[in-house]
């Protein structure tokens, strides 16, 4: 496969593939730590060409193939760079956001900046607020985040520990969303499994209440994973994609 395009953005150069085709644009948004090289990033963009749909998927900068420093990276920083490159390959028509993990708090943080441009959102296990709930910060992590930039935390999904940068802790709390009303309006849906040990289902729930669409559907599956990438769950994942397309 060639290189992946190369988009300037933010004092970085984003990697992106885009391929051209009918709206609505479905973008794909990895997880923390994840890339554009994942079985359900690919899969996702390989169905779009399918269906002849144009189709985004993406290294947030740091990550990947995109050049920056990931210590430099935050939420804040990574949904702009999804919405740069959306603006660039996308500048009008509909958009359809499909986020994993983190890249499901990326999707709506997207979401709603896109506004009436949104026709879907849709979650892979999306974790909103990671930072709060998923992160017990102590005394010998803010220690490290004072004098090496980041503390770390063991991972079941990587071979390394994942990092945590003092960029990331302290922008977060600006994007918090299940303090409130989520205001996005577009249809949503949220995938999450009921075996997951990194994000609970029941934030799905909480998701589901606080959006103001009336269009939510939570879909549990019974016996999956923070993943949800074996073939039953990916068919899952695109025929819910279909249903916003």
């Amino acid at each position: 496969m060639p290189n992946p395009q190369q988009f300037p953005h933010g004092g970085a150069s984003l990697a992106y593939r885009f391929g051209a085709g009918a709206g609505p644009l479905v973008v794909f948004l990895p997880g923390y730590m994840s890339d554009m090289t994942g079985s359900k990033a690919v899969a996702v963009s390989d169905h779009a060409r399918r269906q002849q749909r144009a189709r985004l998927r993406l290294d947030y900068a740091g990550c990947g193939a995109s050049g920056g420093d990931f210590l430099d990276g935050s939420i804040g920083r990574w949904t702009g760079d999804v919405l740069a490159l959306i603006n660039h390959v996308w500048p009008q028509g509909k958009v359809v956001l499909v986020g994993s993990s983190m890249g499901g708090w990326i999707a709506l943080l997207a979401g709603l900046k896109l506004d009436d441009r949104l026709a879907g959102v849709v979650g892979i296990a999306a974790a909103p607020d990671f930072t709060t709930w998923g992160l017990k910060i102590g005394e010998i992590d803010r220690h490290h985040l004072a004098t090496d930039g980041f503390f770390t935390r063991p991972s079941g999904y990587a071979a390394q520990p994942y990092r945590y940068s003092r960029a990331l802790i302290a922008d977060a709390p600006a994007h918090l969303l299940l303090d409130g009303l989520i205001g996005i309006s577009a249809p949503v849906r949220l995938l999450h499994g009921q075996r997951d040990d990194a994000v609970p289902w029941r934030l799905a729930l909480d998701i589901a209440a606080r959006l103001h669409s009336k269009d939510v559907q939570v879909r549990l599956i019974k016996d999956g994973d923070h993943r949800l990438s074996r073939d039953a769950d990916i068919a899952v994942l695109l025929r819910t994609i279909e249903e916003l397309v």
